[in-house]
């Protein structure tokens, strides 16, 4: 019987990347988002907001993140799936806090393992998303 499998997650280095790009971003875009890092266990290891964002998308950054650590999909592909599914199936979902459907959180993924997550709330969901890849493409640069 095996007794391990590998994990992995983020680095310090990669979560202050994902961080600092993501609020360049959103100031080069002139938008207040809050930006939300998850570890591979959907743990906050990383928060910023910016000055003026709407306080209700502080919570929704974290829910970004971890909706897409714990699905393994971007959030907007979370939402395709949600609008595809029998509406019994979708009830027994809708039970369990924390996951969201909405663009803007994405995981982050190296080797076929998902090392964390980035959430990004604040903006319209186009410009959440774009902050968030923004800084996730930082990350390979």
């Amino acid at each position: 019987m095996k007794k391990s499998a590998p994990r992995a997650t983020l680095s310090t280095e990669a979560i202050e990347t994902l961080l600092s790009t993501a609020i360049a971003r959103a100031r080069e875009l002139d938008i207040r988002v809050h930006i939300a890092i998850t570890d591979s266990a959907a743990e906050i290891v990383g928060f910023v907001s910016c000055e003026g964002a709407p306080r209700i998308a502080a919570t929704t950054a974290r829910h970004k993140a971890f909706t897409a650590v714990q699905t393994g999909m971007p959030t907007k592909d979370w939402k395709t799936y949600l609008d595809g599914i029998p509406a019994d199936e979708l009830k027994i979902i809708d039970k369990i806090d924390g996951y969201i459907a909405a663009d803007g959180g994405y995981p982050i993924v190296e080797n076929g393992l998902v090392l964390g997550a980035i959430g990004v709330s604040g903006a319209d969901q186009q410009r959440d998303a774009d902050v968030a890849l923004r800084a996730m493409a930082a990350l390979d640069a």
